[in-house]
Protein backbone atom coordinates (compact mmCIF):
# COMPACT_ATOMS: atom_id res chain seq x y z
CA UNK A 1 0.00 0.00 0.00
CA UNK A 2 2.55 2.23 0.04
CA UNK A 3 1.95 5.64 -1.95
CA UNK A 4 4.27 8.95 -2.87
CA UNK A 5 1.18 11.00 -1.55
CA UNK A 6 2.35 14.47 -0.33
CA UNK A 7 0.14 13.79 2.59
CA UNK A 8 2.09 10.62 3.98
CA UNK A 9 5.33 12.31 3.61
CA UNK A 10 4.49 15.23 5.77
CA UNK A 11 2.71 12.54 7.89
CA UNK A 12 6.56 11.18 8.03
CA UNK A 13 7.97 14.45 8.94
CA UNK A 14 5.61 14.60 11.12
CA UNK A 15 7.33 10.69 13.09
CA UNK A 16 10.72 12.06 12.86
CA UNK A 17 9.51 15.11 15.24
CA UNK A 18 7.15 13.76 17.71
CA UNK A 19 6.48 10.33 16.82
CA UNK A 20 7.54 6.99 18.19
CA UNK A 21 7.32 3.17 17.61
CA UNK A 22 7.99 0.94 20.16
CA UNK A 23 8.54 -2.88 19.21
CA UNK A 24 8.41 -5.75 21.86
CA UNK A 25 7.68 -9.37 22.18
CA UNK A 26 4.40 -8.89 23.52
CA UNK A 27 3.39 -5.75 21.31
CA UNK A 28 3.72 -3.61 18.49
CA UNK A 29 3.32 0.52 19.11
CA UNK A 30 2.71 3.64 17.09
CA UNK A 31 2.43 6.99 18.89
CA UNK A 32 2.18 10.83 17.72
CA UNK A 33 1.90 13.43 20.43
CA UNK A 34 2.70 16.83 20.88
CA UNK A 35 2.52 19.91 23.87
CA UNK A 36 -1.43 19.44 25.70
CA UNK A 37 -1.74 23.11 25.08
CA UNK A 38 0.33 24.84 22.88
CA UNK A 39 -0.17 22.12 19.99
CA UNK A 40 -3.50 20.67 20.91
CA UNK A 41 -5.57 22.60 18.10
CA UNK A 42 -3.21 21.14 15.36
CA UNK A 43 -3.53 17.78 16.56
CA UNK A 44 -6.94 18.13 16.41
CA UNK A 45 -7.51 19.92 13.41
CA UNK A 46 -4.82 18.74 11.33
CA UNK A 47 -2.59 15.86 12.54
CA UNK A 48 -5.80 13.38 13.26
CA UNK A 49 -7.33 14.06 10.47
CA UNK A 50 -4.69 13.66 8.03
CA UNK A 51 -3.66 10.59 9.96
CA UNK A 52 -7.03 8.88 9.29
CA UNK A 53 -7.76 9.75 5.84
CA UNK A 54 -4.07 8.95 4.95
CA UNK A 55 -3.05 5.89 6.79
CA UNK A 56 -5.97 4.63 8.98
CA UNK A 57 -9.01 4.04 6.74
CA UNK A 58 -7.16 2.96 3.85
CA UNK A 59 -5.22 0.40 5.80
CA UNK A 60 -7.15 -0.25 8.82
CA UNK A 61 -11.12 0.97 8.01
CA UNK A 62 -10.65 2.67 11.13
CA UNK A 63 -10.11 6.37 12.91
CA UNK A 64 -7.92 7.35 15.55
CA UNK A 65 -9.18 9.73 18.18
CA UNK A 66 -6.60 12.00 20.16
CA UNK A 67 -6.54 12.10 23.73
CA UNK A 68 -5.52 14.23 26.57
CA UNK A 69 -2.38 12.71 28.75
CA UNK A 70 -1.64 15.40 31.33
CA UNK A 71 0.14 13.05 33.68
CA UNK A 72 2.80 14.07 30.93
CA UNK A 73 1.54 17.10 29.54
CA UNK A 74 1.26 15.77 25.83
CA UNK A 75 -2.10 15.11 23.33
CA UNK A 76 -2.51 12.80 20.46
CA UNK A 77 -2.92 9.43 19.85
CA UNK A 78 -1.26 5.79 20.58
CA UNK A 79 -1.94 2.84 18.67
CA UNK A 80 -1.08 -0.86 18.67
CA UNK A 81 -1.14 -2.73 15.60
CA UNK A 82 1.01 -4.76 14.02
CA UNK A 83 -0.06 -3.91 10.44
CA UNK A 84 -0.07 -0.67 11.41
CA UNK A 85 3.68 -0.77 12.52
CA UNK A 86 4.81 -2.66 9.95
CA UNK A 87 3.38 -0.60 7.07
CA UNK A 88 5.35 2.50 8.42
CA UNK A 89 8.42 0.22 9.38
CA UNK A 90 7.95 -1.18 5.54
CA UNK A 91 8.26 2.75 4.67
CA UNK A 92 11.58 2.92 6.35
CA UNK A 93 10.69 4.38 9.74
CA UNK A 94 12.19 2.29 12.22
CA UNK A 95 11.57 2.41 15.60
CA UNK A 96 14.62 3.02 18.24
CA UNK A 97 15.94 5.95 20.04
CA UNK A 98 16.22 8.77 18.09
CA UNK A 99 19.89 9.04 18.28
CA UNK A 100 19.77 6.48 15.79
CA UNK A 101 17.32 7.70 13.59
CA UNK A 102 18.14 8.19 9.91
CA UNK A 103 16.00 9.16 7.04
CA UNK A 104 14.45 6.07 4.57
CA UNK A 105 15.37 6.65 1.45
CA UNK A 106 12.06 7.16 -0.08
CA UNK A 107 12.65 10.59 1.42
CA UNK A 108 16.16 11.26 0.50
CA UNK A 109 15.41 10.30 -3.26
CA UNK A 110 12.03 11.60 -3.68
CA UNK A 111 11.02 14.70 -5.47
CA UNK A 112 11.57 18.49 -3.76
CA UNK A 113 7.73 19.14 -3.40
CA UNK A 114 7.37 15.35 -1.31
CA UNK A 115 10.53 16.28 0.40
CA UNK A 116 9.15 19.89 1.09
CA UNK A 117 6.08 18.48 2.53
CA UNK A 118 8.27 16.12 5.30
CA UNK A 119 9.99 19.36 6.22
CA UNK A 120 6.93 20.94 7.02
CA UNK A 121 5.38 17.99 9.22
CA UNK A 122 9.37 17.85 10.70
CA UNK A 123 9.20 21.75 11.39
CA UNK A 124 5.93 21.83 12.24
CA UNK A 125 6.87 19.55 15.19
CA UNK A 126 10.19 19.38 16.38
CA UNK A 127 11.29 22.98 14.80
CA UNK A 128 10.05 26.65 16.20
CA UNK A 129 10.55 30.09 15.06
CA UNK A 130 11.89 32.78 17.21
CA UNK A 131 12.48 36.58 16.94
CA UNK A 132 15.42 37.44 18.36
CA UNK A 133 16.32 41.49 19.62
CA UNK A 134 17.52 44.42 17.32
CA UNK A 135 20.28 45.63 18.83
CA UNK A 136 21.11 47.84 16.62
CA UNK A 137 18.26 49.53 17.08
CA UNK A 138 17.09 52.28 19.79
CA UNK A 139 13.94 50.15 20.40
CA UNK A 140 15.51 46.98 21.24
CA UNK A 141 12.52 44.77 20.54
CA UNK A 142 12.21 41.07 19.46
CA UNK A 143 11.88 41.93 15.41
CA UNK A 144 14.43 39.90 13.93
CA UNK A 145 12.97 36.08 12.61
CA UNK A 146 15.05 32.79 13.07
CA UNK A 147 13.60 29.67 12.17
CA UNK A 148 15.41 26.89 14.31
CA UNK A 149 15.61 22.48 14.62
CA UNK A 150 17.46 21.12 17.57
CA UNK A 151 17.97 17.03 16.78
CA UNK A 152 19.78 14.47 18.78
CA UNK A 153 20.93 12.63 15.89
CA UNK A 154 23.68 14.04 13.80
CA UNK A 155 23.00 12.00 10.84
CA UNK A 156 19.05 13.07 11.01
CA UNK A 157 20.96 16.70 11.08
CA UNK A 158 23.48 16.53 8.54
CA UNK A 159 20.46 14.85 6.44
CA UNK A 160 17.62 17.96 6.49
CA UNK A 161 20.69 20.15 6.10
CA UNK A 162 20.96 18.31 2.62
CA UNK A 163 17.39 18.98 1.90
CA UNK A 164 16.98 22.19 2.99
CA UNK A 165 20.22 23.18 0.79
CA UNK A 166 18.80 21.44 -2.53
CA UNK A 167 15.92 23.74 -2.11
CA UNK A 168 18.19 26.78 -1.95
CA UNK A 169 17.86 27.53 1.71
CA UNK A 170 21.00 28.03 3.86
CA UNK A 171 21.06 27.40 7.11
CA UNK A 172 23.70 28.45 10.11
CA UNK A 173 25.18 24.51 11.15
CA UNK A 174 25.72 25.23 15.33
CA UNK A 175 28.75 22.87 17.16
CA UNK A 176 27.00 20.25 18.84
CA UNK A 177 26.15 21.21 22.46
CA UNK A 178 26.07 18.66 24.93
CA UNK A 179 26.07 20.72 28.25
CA UNK A 180 26.47 17.52 30.28
CA UNK A 181 28.67 14.54 30.29
CA UNK A 182 25.07 12.44 30.95
CA UNK A 183 23.06 14.31 27.88
CA UNK A 184 23.39 13.47 24.41
CA UNK A 185 24.87 15.76 22.29
CA UNK A 186 22.49 17.92 20.51
CA UNK A 187 23.07 19.55 17.21
CA UNK A 188 21.08 22.75 15.91
CA UNK A 189 20.19 24.58 12.63
CA UNK A 190 18.84 28.35 12.35
CA UNK A 191 17.67 29.51 9.20
CA UNK A 192 18.57 33.72 9.51
CA UNK A 193 18.81 34.67 6.67
CA UNK A 194 16.07 37.25 4.41
CA UNK A 195 16.66 35.58 1.63
CA UNK A 196 16.25 31.83 3.00
CA UNK A 197 13.23 32.72 5.51
CA UNK A 198 11.39 34.06 2.51
CA UNK A 199 12.07 30.91 0.78
CA UNK A 200 10.93 28.28 3.23
CA UNK A 201 8.16 30.29 3.76
CA UNK A 202 7.14 29.75 0.20
CA UNK A 203 8.31 26.17 -0.25
CA UNK A 204 8.02 24.48 2.69
CA UNK A 205 5.55 26.77 4.93
CA UNK A 206 3.89 25.56 8.12
CA UNK A 207 0.43 24.10 9.24
CA UNK A 208 0.79 24.56 13.12
CA UNK A 209 -1.17 27.14 14.41
CA UNK A 210 1.93 27.75 17.31
CA UNK A 211 4.16 28.75 14.66
CA UNK A 212 1.28 30.62 12.32
CA UNK A 213 0.06 32.88 15.00
CA UNK A 214 4.11 33.94 15.74
CA UNK A 215 4.34 34.78 11.98
CA UNK A 216 0.60 36.22 11.87
CA UNK A 217 1.53 38.77 15.09
CA UNK A 218 4.93 39.34 13.70
CA UNK A 219 3.57 40.55 10.25
CA UNK A 220 0.72 42.75 12.51
CA UNK A 221 3.08 44.45 14.78
CA UNK A 222 6.47 44.37 13.23
CA UNK A 223 7.42 42.25 15.98
CA UNK A 224 6.53 39.11 18.34
CA UNK A 225 6.71 39.65 22.33
CA UNK A 226 9.06 36.36 23.41
CA UNK A 227 7.27 33.67 25.88
CA UNK A 228 3.98 34.08 24.61
CA UNK A 229 1.10 31.40 24.70
CA UNK A 230 -0.83 30.69 21.50
CA UNK A 231 -4.22 32.10 23.51
CA UNK A 232 -2.25 35.66 24.05
CA UNK A 233 -1.32 35.86 20.74
CA UNK A 234 -4.50 35.08 19.53
CA UNK A 235 -5.60 37.61 21.61
CA UNK A 236 -3.45 40.16 20.06
CA UNK A 237 -4.41 39.47 16.45
CA UNK A 238 -8.11 39.19 17.74
CA UNK A 239 -7.43 42.90 18.92
CA UNK A 240 -6.53 43.91 15.01
CA UNK A 241 -8.73 44.50 12.67
CA UNK A 242 -9.82 41.23 10.64
CA UNK A 243 -8.53 39.74 13.40
CA UNK A 244 -7.64 36.10 13.45
CA UNK A 245 -8.64 33.38 11.06
CA UNK A 246 -6.82 29.59 10.61
CA UNK A 247 -8.74 29.63 6.98
CA UNK A 248 -6.58 32.69 6.12
CA UNK A 249 -4.75 32.28 3.04
CA UNK A 250 -1.05 30.87 3.20
CA UNK A 251 0.30 33.72 1.19
CA UNK A 252 -0.65 35.93 4.51
CA UNK A 253 2.46 34.47 6.20
CA UNK A 254 4.76 34.93 3.22
CA UNK A 255 5.96 37.94 3.78
CA UNK A 256 8.85 37.78 6.48
CA UNK A 257 10.36 40.68 6.45
CA UNK A 258 13.34 42.33 8.91
CA UNK A 259 13.09 45.59 10.42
Amino acid sequence: MINSSPDLFELMGMYVGDGCISVNDRYKEFALSGDITEEREYYENHVIPLFNKTIMQPLLDKKVTGKAYPSVGVFGFMIFNRKLVEYLVELGLKPGPKTNIKLPELIMKAKPALQARFLRGLFDTDGSIYFDKNYSAKCRIHCIPKIKLAMVSETLKNQTVHLLNNMGIGVMDKKPYQGNAKWNPRYEIIIYRKSDLDTFIKKVGFASPKHKTKIAVYNALGYCPPNTTITQRKSILGMRRGGYSEQAPCARLSNLRRR
